[in-house]
């Protein structure tokens, strides 16, 4: 532990002057003093959830709706460790009924690890998936708290970790009252880091789970199109030129969802390198019958995009990112295609493809053949889509089980 210790002391002017510059980027003097531990909290005994950023908020939702249900007398509170998962999980918490609150996990230095359980003082802890942090964890040992890591997963990076980092690993496991994990393969990871076997279970994927308490409206933009989701940097100019030099498009758009709105700039420059016919939804540009390309360059629309869409594509995955959630595709009814670097949701797209819910694309030239059958066969497309929304049907026992196993290490 005394590397760890070491590490984080090191690093805690950096980490301190990087959530500075993150605030500051942000506009979000409350990211700063939380993340440095100056958390102000008022509902002692709360189930306390974390979820790292944007992706993990949005999957875990409908389990933070089902609480509520199940225990209406008992407060949320629900951490993130980014801005943007912050905005996003306030602008879900909304949503819900009043006793759901949002706070910015503070950085793992020991001091304000400590400062935040003694304040929090929760009833119990769900860790979102593979957020392993030696002081908190072990503050919540010291206070009695009950923690279970929820759709626990381990990835092949994790299982290649310098040896005195995994070395560490059964110490931080040993405080975990359960491990829920996603898939039996993660289970077998936990174990060969040190878990306790018999505090492993697998239970499934968080993110199957469709979200029954809100309802997406879809957007409306005058025209159909095909949806390109969370792109990263080369993926937008790379698929905005496949998609010019198809000339099944007809009045088809291509929309761009960048996964990083303040890229736009950068965005806007290469499109237009390629056509005049771009417009950009944060200038509220009019739609024409001219319009090429779409940028919509705001933050938390892409699930009404997803809702409108003829096909998806996601980003992330044409470039060595690690893809991003396509289950949330297959919820929406949509078909999806993603490209050869998924490592971050190999299950997930193993799942698709067998189902016959997605299509794995392994270069440019075949993602342009990939989008204009799909354009030419709109019932294919709708069929991926289907097939999609029957793969997740066939997960609703997920979400019962989740409750069942929290209920009974929490002990509500």
């Amino acid at each position: 532990m005394w590397r760890y210790r070491l590490l984080i002391s090191l690093l805690s002017l950096p980490a301190a002057l990087f959530t500075a510059w993150q605030a500051w980027q942000q506009r979000d003097v409350r990211f700063l003093r939380e993340r440095l531990g100056f958390v102000h909290i008022y509902h002692k005994g709360s189930i306390w959830v974390h979820a790292a950023s944007v992706g993990e908020v949005n999957a875990v939702m409908p389990l933070i709706h089902a609480l509520l249900q199940h225990h209406p007398d008992r407060h949320i509170t629900l951490t993130t460790s980014t801005p943007t998962g912050g905005a996003v999980a306030q602008t879900q918490l909304a949503q819900l009924p009043l006793n759901a609150t949002h706070y910015y996990l503070p950085i793992d230095f020991n001091w304000a690890s400590r400062r935040f359980i003694d304040t929090l003082q929760p009833h119990c802890a769900l860790i979102m998936e593979t957020e392993l942090w030696p002081n908190l964890y072990r503050h919540c040992a010291a206070s009695d708290i009950p923690l279970l890591i929820i759709n626990g997963r381990i990835s092949e990076k994790t299982l290649h970790a310098p040896a005195w980092l995994r070395n560490r690993c059964p110490e931080v496991l040993s405080h975990v009252s359960a491990i829920l994990a996603r898939s039996d393969i993660d289970r077998e990871r936990y174990i060969s880091l040190g878990a306790a076997a018999d505090r492993v279970k697998t239970v499934g994927n968080i993110k199957l789970i469709s979200p029954t308490h809100t309802t997406v409206k879809p957007v409306s933009l005058g025209r159909p199109f095909m949806l390109v989701a969370s792109t990263h940097d080369d993926e937008e100019l790379r698929i905005a030129r496949l998609w010019l030099s198809i000339e099944q498009r007809n009045q088809h758009l291509l929309v761009i969802v960048p996964r990083h709105p303040k890229r736009s700039a950068a965005i806007q420059q290469q499109l237009t390198t390629l056509t005049p016919h771009v417009a950009v939804r944060s200038r509220n540009d009019t739609i024409s019958d001219t319009t090429e390309l779409y940028l919509a360059d705001t933050l938390g629309e892409l699930p009404a995009f997803i809702a409108a869409a003829d096909f998806v594509f996601m980003g992330g995955s044409l470039v060595p990112v690690g893809g991003h959630n396509i289950l949330e595709v297959a919820q929406l009814g949509k078909g999806v295609l993603f490209g050869p670097h998924m490592e971050t949701f190999s299950d997930e797209a193993a799942l698709f493809i067998d189902a016959a819910a997605g299509i794995r694309v392994e270069d440019d030239e075949v993602l342009k053949t990939c989008m204009t059958t799909l354009l030419e066969d709109p019932v294919q497309a709708q069929q991926l889509g289907q097939n999609g929304q029957r793969l997740i049907a066939e997960c609703d026992h997920i979400l019962p089980d989740y409750i069942r196993e929290i209920e009974h290490h929490c002990k509500f």
